[in-house]
């Protein structure tokens, strides 16, 4: 693959990360398929084997160092996950940047295309809905994720059905994992309303937090694979509580 420099200076003080990134003129975007609090998603092809890929383009504030230390060690650390290539986390495929501003440079995470999230595979699903066993394989195979990410000291934070990408051959992924640090800066800057129906109370409340909030989120999810509804439909923060 084609790298071109990051165009980050370097830093005495900066851990050993990977400076390079990959070429986005390599990807040719199709059609956006969503735009959430975390930025625009694109659906695209690798003009080098033709595979269809995501592309997440977010902007990233910058410091008078370039791009943030802890930007630089999310990066590394999704990096370093993608090497597993656990069959329950979408696969990180390449880290390009974009245009670059005073203030702001634009990155994109290109990932496995998945053509459909938990959620709407939920909205599809026939009467009278899963059976216990199918149940059953979905939250095994949700837990050996949160598994591996707890495993590596990651904390989703934001585990809800549409974070969770169903592949044609029903195995699951999870995805926006470990990019919390990445895109708090982004989310100051939308106006898209975040679900709170899957947040456990230490996060709503803001008061520290660990591996359990995740858990909390997976309990939630396994009561609406039942019901097919929400457990807790929360409408604001304290209405959530």
């Amino acid at each position: 693959m084609r790298k071109q420099s990051s165009g980050i200076p370097s830093h005495p003080n900066r851990p050993e990360e990977p400076q390079e990134f990959g070429d986005v003129s390599q990807y040719r975007e199709l059609n956006a398929i969503g735009t959430g609090a975390y930025g625009t998603v694109y659906k695209a092809q690798d003009l080098k084997n033709e595979e269809i890929v995501a592309m997440k383009k977010v902007r990233i504030a910058l410091t008078e160092d370039g791009v943030p230390m802890s930007v630089l060690r999310e990066i590394s650390l999704l990096r370093h996950l993608g090497k597993y290539n656990h069959p329950n986390i979408v696969r990180l495929i390449d880290i390009c940047h974009g245009p670059r501003y005073d203030r702001e440079m634009v990155l994109y995470l290109v990932f496995e295309h998945v053509d459909q999230d938990l959620n709407n595979y939920l909205e599809k699903c026939p009467a009278p809905g899963l059976s216990p066993e199918k149940i059953k394989d979905l939250m095994w195979q949700i837990l050996c994720g949160v598994d591996f990410l707890h495993s590596h000291r990651i904390v989703h934070r934001d585990m809800k059905p549409q974070n969770i990408l169903v592949a044609n051959n029903g195995t699951l992924k999870l995805a926006d994992f470990g990019l919390a640090r990445i895109y708090d800066f982004n989310a100051l800057l939308t106006s898209t309303v975040v679900t709170l129906w899957y947040r456990s109370p230490e996060v709503l409340l803001g008061t520290s937090y660990a591996t359990p909030v995740d858990i909390w989120s997976c309990g939630c999810i396994f009561a609406e694979l039942f019901t097919r509804k929400p457990l807790f439909p929360g409408q604001y923060e304290v209405d959530q509580l």
